[in-house]
């Protein structure tokens, strides 16, 4: 007793000081998405209803067509801004983290039941390999975005999938709609997923010959067509579920980042590339010749290297492979330590809510030379209207600009952008413009585009772009952290 007593105790003082220690809140808000989420989320709490066309372009609401395929995030988030501010935010951050923790901890236990390995005793080992992944997923992907969400809710949706597998209860004939109901309406880019997934075990079905058998066949079909019809229960529909299709159309979404190609051989990407690494080197010890491992395999492999977006899924799902390869170290084999989940529960809500309380006493605010904090202010402050001034900076600070009261050329809402109506100079869209303009064809853009004000970042104004600049606008009326504020119409006098 007093083994197991020490045992849950030095393990609860492990989880609380890697995630009051090692994840700092600052980090949930450093992500360009988070200030348009909350504008958006704020417009449907005054308006009373989900936007289908972009707000606060220069183009004029109510004229670009918009999916809404955030809207439960973006009304949570909103509320959660709204009560508390930015640290009022970090509650949802700490929440999902929980849940996805919860998840992956019982996604282990599943992935060993599958295979006929006992828990009991395990404990311990299982929750030491959690940390590492809760603590990679945080710091690499748990900014202020839907994905934190999705992220528990994918893992959920699976655990759920892979015990209705085992034992096709009732129940998962009413949680696996559900959830699929949660996801097409707080993140539906990402619902083709469990689809994908369930397609997957349908196939494990067929393989093993379960599918034909009376009592399990009819309770598939009803998860199929529930599943499938609970998803197309959004406020966008089929276009919500399928957005992914609105996205990549000439691959404009390869312009952004996240979307490109993982350099593994890259040091910036050395914590993708030991993933892979580990996720490669579990696979020989993990599979056991069970047809839906090696399928699932192969998909989450297809993922995790697709680009830095979908990287995420590995890091879900290491786990899942993780899980029974301690069996094969001798070491880890003689190991047994019987104790249930309470201290991994204990320590994970005792380190959240220390670090949700400091976070309400050391609130982090936008970084202001990640982000025209000190320019809005200033252009606040100096236009006098009528309506929002017309701000065009880079597509990656212009999220916030329309947060604090900007209409901006584009922003992280992409698929409005894209579109034939936002098509200037050069021919390009709106989001082609914010991408390829700067600092090259600003000028070209403000003539096209008219907009009261430019921002231009410090990195951007080279010599002999700034001096174009001072010749066709004046003197920039404001330097801030962040860069320089061009005034294109009206009084241009010079400040600081």
């Amino acid at each position: 007793m007093k083994i197991r007593f020490a045992a849950a105790a030095a393990l609860a003082i492990i989880v609380l000081c890697v995630v009051v220690f090692t994840m700092p809140p600052s980090e949930s808000y450093q992500d360009p998405d988070t200030f348009w989420h909350i504008e958006v989320g704020s417009h449907m709490l005054d308006t009373g209803k989900a936007p289908h066309t972009a707000i606060h372009t220069f183009f004029g609401d109510d004229t670009l067509p918009y999916v809404p395929h955030e809207l439960g995030f973006q009304l949570v988030i909103a509320l959660l801004y709204r009560a508390f501010g930015w640290a009022g935010t970090y509650l949802l951050t700490a929440v999902c983290l929980l849940v996805l923790s919860l998840g992956l901890y019982r996604m282990m236990q599943v992935s060993r039941k599958e295979l006929g390995l006992d828990s009991r005793g395990r404990e311990a080992i299982l929750t030491l390999m959690l940390l590492p992944v809760i603590w990679g997923i945080y710091e690499i992907y748990f900014t202020t975005r839907p994905q934190m969400i999705s992220a528990f809710l994918i893992v959920w949706f699976f655990v759920f999938l892979r015990e209705f597998q085992m034992k096709p209860a009732a129940r998962y004939m009413v949680l696996l709609p559900l959830i699929s109901l949660l996801i097409a309406n707080f993140h539906s880019g990402v619902w083709p997923v469990i689809v994908v997934f369930m397609g997957m075990a349908l196939l494990e079905s067929l393989f093993t010959r379960k599918l034909f058998t009376r009592r399990i066949g009819w309770r598939w079909l009803t998860v199929v067509l529930t599943v499938i019809g609970a998803g197309l229960l959004n406020v966008a529909g089929a276009k919500g579920v399928l957005f992914i299709l609105t996205v990549t159309q000439d691959n404009f979404n390869l312009m952004i980042n996240e979307w490109k190609a993982i350099q593994f051989n890259s040091m910036g990407n050395l914590t993708a590339t030991l993933m892979l690494l580990t996720f490669v080197a579990l696979l020989p010890f993990s599979i056991r010749k069970r047809f839906f491992r090696f399928e699932f395999m192969l998909g989450i492999f297809f993922l995790g290297v697709s680009n830095y977006k979908y990287h995420l899924f590995m890091w879900l799902f290491v786990l899942y492979f993780a899980a029974v390869v301690i069996e094969d170290v001798p070491v880890l084999r003689r190991f047994r330590l019987k104790m249930n989940a309470a201290p991994l529960i204990a320590g994970l809500v005792v380190g959240l809510a220390v670090n949700t309380v400091y976070n309400f006493q050391h609130t982090p605010q936008p970084n202001s030379f990640k982000y025209p904090v000190k320019e809005m202010d200033y252009i606040l402050q100096e236009f006098k209207g009528p309506g929002r001034p017309k701000v065009m900076t880079l597509y990656g600070s212009s999220g916030y600009v329309m947060f604090r009261g900007g209409n901006v050329l584009s922003d992280g809402r992409q698929d409005p952008f894209i579109t034939d109506q936002t098509k200037t100079v050069f021919g390009w869209t709106a989001f082609e413009q914010s991408m390829h303009g700067f600092p090259v064809y600003v000028t070209d853009l403000a003539k096209a585009n008219k907009p009261d004000y430019i921002i231009v970042t410090r990195k951007n104004a080279s010599s002999s772009f700034y001096s174009t600049w001072v010749k066709d606008y004046g003197a920039p009326v404001k330097v801030g952290d962040f860069g320089y504020v061009f005034r294109v119409s009206g009084p241009k006098d010079a400040s600081s």
